[in-house]
């Protein structure tokens, strides 16, 4: 089977008309002239037209598209009791930005980072399954300065005790499908273990039957190949830009693991055709076409023009259908 999808956050750039009611809101929030309920009343609008215009693509798998979001990695201070923002750093995707996270105490949850907006994504999907995409405790532990624990494992094991109970409070609002983001693997392939044991630990908490998908991007997970089996999950997303060495490797996931690739380039903004990423993916057939694979863009598009980002979901859902119908694929 093949499905498409959108991969995390939705663009929310200030040039595009969609967006200006949200940034607005999120000014006059900041500067103290709105009241938390109006901002998240705001976000609750924003997330319910980046939901329709998933939907508007057909894609399979939608998600809320994390418009309220301050940053991927530095929502967290805006979620968690003893987190909070420091200097402006480099961000994971060349040529941008975010807060470093700065760990001035125990780390516990003071709320909920998703579950509004995710009930408020699954009122608007309708037929579409809304997907809950979360950063991983590694990624967060790793872009972190430290002044608590003075220790990657203790931070680490940190993060994933309030992501487990985030993901937990979520299947019991009847999420059903869960992504947790830990792109750093590829550059940090030692974290291996670390990985496994804290996205296990959270994957557990989204119960039986959930869709959990452990996404990597901005490089590949080359050398670590031999442990993509012990990678916790039902789907292992992957890089599958052109040159990635994903590509040559997915003959090398275990069998029944599905895979989300992630085709189109968010680094790129500029629109992508459905025909240049089946020509990408055809030598990898025999691979794919006995697991449950689900395509889209590689990383958030976030930082992309809105009508590219809904282009490239766009062109996934042909991908998706005509691999569906050209392609044999395993009941």
């Amino acid at each position: 089977m093949i499905r498409s999808c959108n991969h995390s956050s939705f663009p929310k750039r200030a040039d595009h008309p969609l967006n200006e009611p949200l940034n607005e809101a999120r000014e006059a929030f900041t500067a103290g002239n709105l009241d938390a309920e109006a901002w998240a009343t705001a976000v609750d609008e924003a997330t319910t037209l980046a939901v329709a215009e998933q939907a508007r693509a057909f894609i399979e798998i939608v998600t809320d598209g994390q418009l309220g979001w301050s940053g991927a990695h530095q929502v967290a201070a805006d979620w968690l009791d003893g987190v909070e923002t420091g200097e402006t750093i480099d961000g994971l995707q060349p040529g941008t930005q975010e807060q470093q996270l700065v760990i001035r105490g125990a780390i516990q949850r003071n709320g909920s980072i998703a579950k509004r907006t995710y009930e408020v994504a699954k009122r608007v999907a309708l037929t579409q399954v809304v997907k809950v995409a979360l950063p991983g405790p590694v990624a967060l532990a790793r872009r972190a300065d430290d002044q608590h624990y003075g220790d990657l494992d203790a931070l680490c094991d940190a993060f994933a005790e309030v992501l487990e109970a985030e993901v937990k409070e979520l299947a019991a609002a009847g999420a059903v499908a869960f992504q947790l983001d830990e792109p750093l693997l590829c550059q940090h392939p030692e974290d291996v273990d670390r990985v496994i044991r804290t996205a296990g630990r959270i994957f557990a908490a989204a119960g039986e039957g959930a869709m959990t998908t452990l996404s990597t991007y901005f490089g590949d997970l080359s050398a670590i190949v031999d442990r993509w089996a012990d990678l916790p999950g039902t789907h292992l997303g992957l890089e599958a830009l052109e040159g990635s060495a994903n590509l040559e490797l997915l003959s090398r996931l275990p069998e029944g693991r599905g895979v989300y690739l992630g085709a189109f380039d968010v680094s790129k903004p500029e629109e992508e055709d459905a025909d240049d990423i089946i020509k990408r993916i055809e030598p990898y057939r025999e691979a794919l076409t006995s697991r449950d694979v689900i395509v889209g863009p590689n990383a958030g598009t976030e930082h992309l023009d809105r009508d590219v980002a809904f282009d490239k979901v766009l062109h996934a859902r042909y991908v998706a259908e005509q691999l569906a119908r050209d392609w044999e694929w395993a009941d």
